[in-house]
This record gives structure tokens, sequence and C-alpha cells, in this order.
């Protein structure tokens, strides 16, 4: 008894494999490349080393806020628990 499917030569599946990763190949090519030319300044060094200097008087504003607030609410407790 015979299939009524077309058996498929091997080469073809290998073919249409090889079409299918090049397009996906291509298509992130392509958008890296578009990404690169729509936001050209997003992946320079220089700009992180601009950034930093803010970024970390920034984050050492709010650790010491951060302590801040919690001495308060530690004293506040003590205070609570001393009545």
């Amino acid at each position: 008894m015979e299939s009524s499917l077309p058996q498929q030569k091997p080469q073809a599946k290998t073919r249409r494999w090889l079409i299918t990763a090049f397009l996906i190949y291509g298509t992130m090519v392509a958008g890296l490349l578009g990404f690169l030319v729509i936001f050209p300044g997003a992946i320079t060094h220089e700009a992180e080393i601009e950034t930093t200097g803010a970024v970390a008087a920034a984050k050492t504003g709010r650790y010491q806020t951060v302590v801040a607030n919690w001495n308060r609410y530690r004293a506040r407790d003590a205070r609570a628990d001393a009545r």
C-alpha cells in the first residue's frame, strides 16, 4: 500500500533548513544594524563613563537617605516599646 503523500528528497529538506537559518541570521543582522543606525550613541563607552559619576553620587545619597529613614523608624519603634 503506497502513501498518497509525495516523498521529499533529502536534499530539498536540507536546503529548506539552510534558507530558514539564513533568513533568521539575516533578520538578526539587519535588526542590529538598524538599532545602531537609529541609536548611534547607545553603545559608546564614553556615555557610560559620563553617567557613572552621577549614578554613583545618586546611589550614595539614596543609601544615606535609606539609613536615616531606618534609624528614624527604629527610634520610633524603641519609643513605642518603652511606653
